[in-house]
């Protein structure tokens, strides 16, 4: 497999043009889902920041795609006691969840080559030095077994949080990723002192890993400077299955077919990462519209903007959805919508659902967000909220049919496939 250069050097907006230089090829081809080489015959172990089970994300997307032809296991988070007791103060839920993990298998296999690896609830990493060293050193007996079992040798480590150093040079592993898909410094109200903790923690990972993989310009911009082996792959689509929902004669969603037109839809977290006030402002000043979240809820920091939301009549939230229902239900927007606020967490962003949305050919009225001025030919930027719903009012006179093919094609040219074989270009440099 030849070498690629750093992939810093061909950004998104640049493939876009080569891409609309070939007049001959203005729609996309149609493609295989293993229509892409890849490394093949080595053990992964992605040690991954959440439950494997839930929306999936840009983890769930490629370790699939590399369990083709490799074998991977996703690691869930280990317990610590912290994480117990706040499971455990929910009540009962939080007792039943607990006595759900006590009762589950170890190791659950999700396809051919794909397994699970459920960290036990009852070795949580307790306290400081000795008992964080010896509750470690279990936990780390019981996976090594679990490694022997299903013959991991010599594996690839790939780690996703800056805490997550003591993985490294841990399991004899003949190379470690560090996947960066967002800026942690970022997350929730950090003060000083816990902002320092984990650019100290990021520092040191940053230098003991192998190759360092970010999604954004921005994250090469402030990672790079501490490992030179730092290289850009964003996100991706799984064009393969947006391009068979295109086409489908299968009926859309009935919890989504049946609300009045025109849907204004937004599929992905729904958290205080969105300007909601921007999404409750859309609603009380178009009532005819029905606005659409799709996807899983977390409400830190945002407990009353979405109980407002809630409250609006033509506001609908329809839960998260099964990864092969997202694109039908993506299909049904007639426009779709990327509300993000603007600050340190979606400035170094790479959405999914930007490639998602354009591989249906829709159109897409967004913030102005960094990542979105790289698509600025084929969606709508918007610099304020009464200019977004100027946007989405324009998409939705939108008489240009050749936009649909343009942004499909895009969308073609930013595939997981591509991503898979970029990281095996990268990782098979280092091998």
């Amino acid at each position: 497999m030849k070498l690629m250069k750093q992939i810093t050097e061909v950004s998104p907006s640049i493939l876009y043009s080569r891409m609309m230089s070939k007049k001959d090829n203005l729609c996309p081809e149609l493609i295989t889902e293993d229509d892409f080489e890849m490394i093949e015959g080595h053990s992964i172990i992605y040690f991954g920041p959440e439950k494997w089970e839930g929306m999936w994300r840009n983890r769930h997307q490629l370790m699939s795609r590399f369990a083709r032809k490799n074998k991977v296991m996703y690691v869930e988070p280990l317990y610590s006691l912290y994480r117990l007791r706040k499971q455990m103060g929910r009540g009962v839920p939080g007792i039943l969840e607990s006595l759900k993990c006590l009762r589950k298998k170890r190791v659950t296999k999700e396809s051919e080559n794909l397994y699970v690896y459920h960290s036990p609830i009852w070795v949580p990493i307790i306290g400081r030095f000795p008992l964080n060293k010896i509750s470690w050193c279990l936990w780390n007996l019981l996976f090594r077994n679990t490694m022997r079992a299903l013959a991991f040798s010599k594996p690839i480590i790939w780690v996703s949080r800056p805490e997550m150093s003591f993985f490294i040079k841990s399991f004899d592993e003949e190379l470690s990723i560090y996947h960066i898909v967002d800026e942690y410094l970022s997350y929730g109200e950090k003060n000083f002192e816990s902002r320092a903790k984990i650019e100290m923690q990021e520092r040191e990972l940053l230098q003991q890993v192998d190759l360092v993989i970010v999604v954004s310009n921005k994250l090469y911009e402030t990672k790079s400077t501490l490992n030179k082996n730092t290289y850009i792959v964003p996100n991706g689509v799984d064009y393969y299955s947006y391009d068979k929902a295109l086409t489908s004669d299968v009926p859309l969603p009935s919890d989504i077919s049946s609300l009045p037109k025109p849907v204004i839809g937004y599929s992905g977290l729904i958290s205080r990462r969105l300007d909601l006030d921007l999404i409750g402002q859309m609603a009380q000043k178009h009532p005819e519209w029905s606005i659409v979240l799709i996807g899983q809820i977390n409400d830190i920091g945002c407990e009353s903007e979405l109980k407002c939301l809630r409250e609006m009549m033509n506001v609908h939230f329809l839960g998260n959805k099964n990864i092969n229902q997202v694109p039908f239900y993506v299909k049904a927007f007639d426009i779709c919508i990327i509300p993000y606020k603007l600050n340190e967490q979606t400035e170094n962003l790479s959405p999914l659902k930007l490639y998602d949305f354009m591989a249906l050919g829709k159109e897409i009225v967004t913030t102005d967000v960094p990542v979105a001025r790289e698509f600025k030919d084929v969606v709508r930027i918007a610099d304020s909220p009464d200019n977004f719903l100027d946007c989405v009012l324009d998409a939705l006179a939108e008489e240009d049919e050749s936009l649909f093919s343009k942004r499909r094609q895009v969308a073609s040219q930013n595939t997981w496939e591509d991503r898979v074989e970029k990281l095996s270009e990268i990782i098979m440099s280092q091998l």
